[in-house]
């Protein structure tokens, strides 16, 4: 019987690909014990964006479903954002995403400057698909925006391009 593995080999492999798989669940198990933190600091109310500019209802409702797990306070934290290695992944996303804007710490902004930038940068954002980003858009469907709503968003937005300081707490 002459075939290209011989018997004892077989075994031998068997042996080492048994062990690999065994590694490989042991290492699997061991990175669940390594949980990044998932919070959701407390909004304050008087430091969100919706207090500072006028946000038209529509404008807001939208920007919350689409942007608000990752630039505000009330991430809804899926049953995958418990699971290393995505944990890490989605955890990382979120505080950026925080850091670069929060709708609910919108007195964060460095300057009325960059809060004007940014509410500028929100159009280009989601007409050119940068945001939400495309792993996020697939796994939650509802992110995504109707055309309709990106127009309202893109109007509103452009709004700060003419009168720059609104978004520093003046209405516009």
């Amino acid at each position: 019987m002459g075939g290209w593995i011989q018997n004892g080999d077989f075994r031998m492999n068997w042996a080492r690909v048994k062990i690999a798989v065994l590694a490989l669940v042991v290492f699997l198990v061991a990175m669940q014990l390594i949980q990044p933190q998932r919070t959701n600091p407390p909004a304050v109310a008087s430091r969100a964006l919706w207090t500072r500019v006028d946000v038209p209802p529509e404008v807001q409702s939208s920007l919350m479903r689409a942007c608000g797990d990752c630039h505000s306070n009330h991430t809804v934290w899926p049953w995958y954002s418990r699971v290393a290695p995505v944990s890490w992944v989605v955890t990382d996303d979120v505080n950026e995403g925080r850091r670069h804007m929060n709708f609910d710490d919108w007195d964060a902004q460095e300057s009325a400057k960059q809060a004007n930038d940014h509410l500028i940068d929100i159009c280009k954002e989601i007409t050119t698909k940068g945001m939400p980003p495309f792993t996020y858009r697939i796994a939650h469907r509802e992110s995504q925006l109707k055309t309709q709503e990106i127009s309202a968003i893109c109007s509103w937005s452009k709004s700060f391009g003419a009168a720059p300081g609104n978004a520093s707490g003046a209405r516009p």
